[in-house]
């Protein structure tokens, strides 16, 4: 019986989750022809990152292609990481973290369904689709948009990243979960895995997929979604009163 309904509750998850992923991907494919406003936004943002005295991406990916090797490492931790290892960290939460992996999932929802929006919104072209820019991938193969990629993939949905987004909640979650273990081992991979969203930034910023604030809107997204969702084994609402007491008068 047990079983049964373990099996019932993966069913819908899967379905859910597949759901989700779907209309992502069918909502950034009604945008994907935006190319002049894409480019236009584009240009916008690098002057306001500018103005913003932000490091200027191109001198810096510049600066590390000097290492062919480090290029290519970067390229594949893009292509074959970033959707893997979230799906990897769900299935640890569901099986081992039942409460911690809905309110994970339910922050991935809402972080992605914003995501959505923005990319509709604001189409952006990626770096590496603008002058001054390398794109790594495409010269090593293991870009995700070429080829076949490029009729499936948005181009034009660089911001938010949800790279960097994604990573910082696996992080996250991961520590959260980590926080009362007991032993060193533990306590260290705690704060080791905070190494998976700083190399994502490195990534996606050396690959030339991202800007600077496409980064830092995904966090925004994530201190949106932890201020409305409640904690993990919470109820909506938990830990708020109901009503406010009214103020008691002096006699």
């Amino acid at each position: 019986m047990q079983r049964k309904r373990t099996l019932k509750d993966a069913g819908r998850e899967l379905l859910l989750v597949a759901l989700l992923f779907g209309v992502y991907k069918l909502g950034r494919g009604l945008v994907s022809g935006e190319t002049s406003a894409a480019y236009a936004n584009a240009k916008q943002l690098l002057t306001m990152q500018k103005d913003l005295r932000l490091p200027d991406e191109a001198a810096f990916q510049e600066w590390f292609m000097q290492s062919h090797t480090a290029v290519l490492m970067c390229n594949k931790y893009y292509a074959y990481v970033h959707f893997p290892a979230t799906v990897a960290f769900l299935l640890w939460l569901w099986i081992r973290h039942r409460d911690h992996y809905r309110w994970v999932r339910n922050i991935l929802a809402v972080m992605t369904g914003i995501a959505l929006i923005i990319h509709m919104l604001v189409p952006l072209a990626p770096p590496r689709m603008m002058p001054g820019f390398t794109d790594t991938g495409k010269d090593s193969g293991d870009s995700p948009y070429a080829g076949a990629g490029a009729k499936i993939a948005n181009q034009f949905a660089a911001m938010p990243s949800l790279h960097v987004g994604w990573a910082v909640v696996v992080a996250l979650g991961m520590a959260v979960v980590w926080r009362t273990a007991t032993g060193p081992s533990r306590r260290i991979a705690s704060w080791a895995v905070w190494l998976h969203p700083a190399i994502t930034l490195l990534v996606v910023v050396v690959t030339a997929n991202h800007y600077w604030l496409d980064a830092v809107v995904a966090l925004l997204l994530l201190v949106f979604a932890l201020a409305v969702l409640p904690g993990p084994g919470q109820r909506p609402g938990a830990g708020l009163p109901r009503r406010i007491p009214a103020p008691r008068t002096a006699r």
